[in-house]
C-alpha cells in the first residue's frame, strides 16, 4: 500500500476503533499496517489491547508472537506459541513460528519437533504436500520447513547411529544401518511380501513369514509352564469382568468398526493392561501376583514410552478384530492362550489361521495384515505381549532400542 493510501486507511480503522473499541478486523488492519512499516512496538501494543476483549482469538496471538519474533523477544514469543499448538494444535503455522523461536532459543531438539508436529498434522489433513495443496502465501515457508525437519531429523539419528558405532563398531550394525538409511528413504524399505507392511519402522534380512517358533526365547518354556498358575489369575478376572477397558482406549459404548465388528452389536476387543506403551500398572500387578512374579522372569522389550505392553486380551462373543498391520518387525508378538471356547483364530490376510490353543504359546509378526475372530458365545481370553524378534542379535536391539526413543523424542 502506497504511503499516503496507508496513512489514509490507518486513520479510517483508528477512527472506526474510536467509536466501537472491540472491532476486530480494524485492529487487526491497525496491527498489520504498523508492523509494515517497522512500528511492531506500536503494534503489538494493539494486539495486546484487543486480546483482552478477545483472549481466544488465536490469530491474536499469533499476531503478538509474530510481532515478538520481529522485536527479537524470542522467550515472549516461544511463551505465546507454545500456549498457542498446545490449546488450537490444529493452527499449523504457529508450529512452524514455534520451531523458529525454540531455536532461536537454543533449543534445536525442541525446534525438530515443533516442525514435525507441524509439517505431519497438515500432510495427515491433505495440506503441504506439493504445491498445490499449499497456500500461495506461505509456500516458501513451507518449503523451507520440509526441507529443514528431512534434514535435522537425519542428523539427529545419524548422530546417535555414531554414538552407537563408536560404541559397538561398524560390522554388527550392518542391518541397523541398513535399516535406518531405510527409515530415512535412501532405499525403497518396502518389505518384499506385499502382506507386511510395517507401519512405522522396518527391519530388513529377518528370517521372513507371519509365524515363528515361540521357543527361540530363552524364557519361552518356563512362561509356558506359567500356563496354570496365570489362567487362575485370568479367569478370577474375568468372573468379575469390571477392571477390563477397551485394548483401544474407546470410552464405554463407543464404536471403532474399522477396527472391530462382528454380530454382536456390543462387539468389542477388552484388556486388562500390566504393561502399556512402557508403563507398569502396579495396581494390577499387585492383584495377580503370580502373573506379576512369571512375568518378571521375562526378558521384556523395554523401549521408552513404547514398550512393553503386557495384557489379557479379550476377545468378546460374536466379536471380529478387523485386519490391520502393527508397527514394526523389530518385535513379535507371543500368545499364551488361556480360554478358548471353539471357533476362535487369528487369521494373516491371504494366509493361513491359527486357531489357539489353551496352553500353547503362538508368536507372531503383526506387521503381516492381520485380524482375529471370535465366533462363539463366550470370551476368548489370552495374555497378549510384545517381545524382541529373536532374530536380532543382542546389540541390535540396544541400537533398535536408542534409534526408536530418539525417534519418539522427535515425534511426541
Amino acid at each position: 500500500m502506497l504511503g499516503r493510501e496507508a496513512l489514509q486507511a490507518e486513520s479510517t480503522f483508528r477512527s472506526l476503533l474510536r467509536d466501537h473499541a472491540d472491532c476486530l478486523p480494524a485492529a487487526q488492519a491497525l496491527i498489520m499496517l504498523a508492523a509494515d512499516r517497522g512500528d511492531h512496538a506500536g503494534a503489538l501494543s494493539i494486539a495486546d489491547a484487543m486480546l483482552r476483549q478477545h483472549p481466544d482469538q488465536v490469530s491474536l496471538h499469533v499476531d503478538q508472537a509474530h510481532l515478538h519474533l520481529a522485536m527479537g523477544q524470542v522467550e515472549q514469543a516461544r511463551a505465546t506459541l507454545d500456549m498457542v499448538v498446545q490449546r488450537w494444535p490444529a493452527e499449523l503455522v504457529a508450529w512452524l513460528m514455534l520451531a523458529d523461536a525454540r531455536e532461536a532459543c537454543g533449543d534445536d531438539m525442541g525446534a525438530l519437533r515443533a516442525r514435525w508436529q507441524g509439517i505431519t498434522r497438515a500432510q495427515s489433513a491433505g495440506l503441504w504436500l506439493d504445491e498445490r495443496s499449499t497456500d500461495p502465501g506461505i509456500l516458501d515457508a513451507v518449503r523451507r520447513s520440509v526441507q529443514r525437519l528431512q534434514q535435522d531429523q537425519r542428523a539427529c539419528l545419524m548422530a546417535t547411529y555414531d554414538e552407537l558405532r563408536r560404541d559397538h563398531g561398524d560390522a554388527d550394525l550392518s542391518r541397523v544401518h541398513r535399516a535406518l538409511t531405510g527409515y530415512l528413504g535412501d532405499w525403497d524399505a518396502t518389505p518384499p511380501d506385499p502382506r507386511q507392511r510395517p507401519k512405522f519402522f522396518y527391519f530388513p534380512d529377518l528370517p521372513p513369514g507371519p509365524y515363528h517358533d515361540p521357543m527361540l526365547h530363552p524364557w519361552a518354556a518356563a512362561w509356558q509352564d506359567s500356563f496354570e498358575a496365570v489362567r487362575g489369575e485370568a479367569l478370577a478376572l474375568l468372573a468379575e469382568d469390571r477392571d477390563f477397558e477397551s485394548f483401544l482406549g474407546l470410552a464405554p459404548g463407543q464404536k471403532a468398526p474399522d477396527y472391530v465388528g462382528g454380530s454382536n452389536p456390543d462387539a468389542s476387543w477388552d484388556a486388562y493392561f500390566f504393561w502399556r506403551h512402557g508403563r507398569r500398572f502396579d495396581e494390577h500387578h499387585a492383584r495377580c501376583p503370580r502373573t506379576s512374579a512369571a512375568l518378571s522372569a521375562i526378558d521384556l522389550c523395554h523401549v521408552e514410552r513404547q514398550a512393553p505392553e503386557v495384557c489379557f486380551s479379550v476377545i468378546r462373543p460374536q466379536s471380529t478384530i478387523m485386519p490391520h498391520y502393527g508397527v514394526t518387525n523389530t518385535r513379535l508378538v507371543m500368545h499364551l492362550p488361556l480360554l478358548i471356547p471353539g471357533d476362535c483364530a487369528l487369521h494373516i490376510v491371504d494366509g493361513e489361521a491359527h486357531y489357539w490353543k489353551e496352553g500353547e504359546l503362538m508368536l507372531f509378526d503383526d506387521t503381516y495384515k492381520h485380524g482375529a475372530w471370535n465366533h462363539t458365545d463366550q470370551p476368548r481370553l489370552i495374555v497378549l505381549m510384545d517381545c524382541w524378534n529373536p532374530h536380532l542379535r543382542p546389540v541390535e536391539r540396544v541400537a533398535v532400542k536408542r534409534l526408536i526413543e530418539v525417534i519418539d523424542r522427535i515425534q511426541n
